[in-house]
């Protein structure tokens, strides 16, 4: 005949404890249990069971990469990202061809929602797709040496375009050298172009007027993405401090302040010994998941990086609550919870063993007057015990 039996609180889930001692005595001489397996349920902050809410299949499709916020949100469709409408939950495919990659989501604060799979990288205004900065003239205007009356030397020109995103990077500089009465000639300019030249034998670009450079009139504004490239695709990304952060192999980009989409290459990188994996900021600094974890304080390209856990994190688990300033993700160890300073801990490390994962997803949820931390784990390795 059945009975009743009381196990107490509940204290979560163990598969370090044999099933003998899954009972514990807490200090107050209450007694509580730890759970083998716990399927479609929800423990609360005070150690009741509760059953967890169903879900209902809405798209049957194959979808990957769900992001959302408040606002909108976006996933990956049958290889097509698309836009899902917040309230009547229509989607719009926004960029078609994304592919099965994972993608990484980072809203900023010029209110784009900002992507990138490691192939492509963009941003997204609502249903609507933009660059993440205005493409570099091309084809590339020509410059050539042609009858003037500027004096003497070696000259250069280079060309950047104006678009509805800004000031593109910079072509190539062309280096003209020139006679005593010679010319700079420019072909395939278009109404968009602007045009940097330097003076003789100078090193600094004035932006001059279109057509050709055949007297000295450098005296426009100085180039201001000189040495710029366009933001590199990468497998993590964040905004910190006014700048996008892209993780791509082995490095960290920083972009440009407020300009998200360009980046200086020649100093603006953060190397590191393994591939990056996670971006997680915060407020007085910014935690980077590679081989290790490192915690870089303040300024990232004025700081050394410090590591504060032994490994790093697994591929697209970052979560983050605003309300505990608290970023999330999963490691070896479980789910890592990271906070300001460099104060990390593994709160799941002396309860749970996991398996080796490719990957995991992690979501902040807040139900009920409960707040939850739901964490997926892909590609997962058996546990074998020792």
């Amino acid at each position: 005949m059945p009975r009743t039996v009381s196990l107490g609180a509940i204290l979560g889930l163990n598969n370090r404890l044999p099933p003998t001692r899954m009972e514990v005595a807490l200090p107050n001489r209450t007694t509580a249990a730890w759970l083998q397996v716990a399927t479609n349920i929800d423990l609360t902050s005070n150690g009741f069971i509760r059953r967890r809410r169903g879900a209902g299949k809405k798209v049957a499709a194959g979808c990957h990469s769900v992001w959302g916020d408040k606002t909108e949100g976006y996933m990956v469709r049958d290889g097509d990202l698309v836009h899902i409408n917040a309230r009547s939950l229509v989607q719009t495919t926004v960029v078609a061809g994304v592919g099965q990659a994972p993608v990484q989501y980072a809203r900023l604060p010029d209110g784009m929602v900002y992507w990138t799979n490691g192939n492509q990288i963009g941003r997204l205004a609502g249903a609507t797709a933009r660059s993440i900065a205005t493409p570099v003239p091309n084809p590339v205007p020509v410059a050539s040496a042609t009858g003037g009356s500027l004096p003497p030397g070696r000259y250069q020109v280079l060309f950047t375009a104006l678009g509805p995103d800004g000031e593109s990077p910079t072509t190539e500089p062309q280096a003209i050298h020139l006679p005593n009465g010679g010319g700079v000639a420019i072909a395939g300019l278009t109404p968009n172009t602007l045009v940097y030249a330097t003076g003789p034998d100078g090193e600094i670009f004035n932006e001059i007027a279109p057509g050709d450079y055949v007297s000295l009139g450098n005296t426009g504004a100085a180039c201001g993405t000189l040495m710029h490239k366009t933001m590199p695709a990468g497998r993590a990304l964040a905004h910190y401090r006014g700048s996008l952060m892209v993780g791509r192999g082995r490095f960290v980009y920083v972009s440009e302040p407020y300009e998200y989409g360009r980046v200086n290459l020649g100093r603006a990188f953060i190397p590191f010994p393994g591939d990056v994996s996670v971006i997680a900021p915060c407020e007085d600094g910014v935690y980077i998941c590679a081989d290790k974890t490192y915690w870089i304080a303040g300024d990232p390209l004025n700081s050394a990086p410090v590591v504060v856990l032994p490994f790093g994190a697994m591929p697209g688990s970052l979560a983050y609550d605003p309300k505990e300033q608290a970023s999330y993700w999963q490691s070896e160890l479980g789910v890592i919870v990271a906070k300001p300073g460099g104060i990390v801990v593994a709160p799941q490390d002396d309860a749970l063993q996991f398996g080796r994962a490719e990957s995991g997803a992690t979501l902040v949820r807040d139900q009920d007057g409960e707040t939850h931390i739901i964490a997926a784990r892909f590609d997962v390795e058996e546990l074998h015990e020792d």
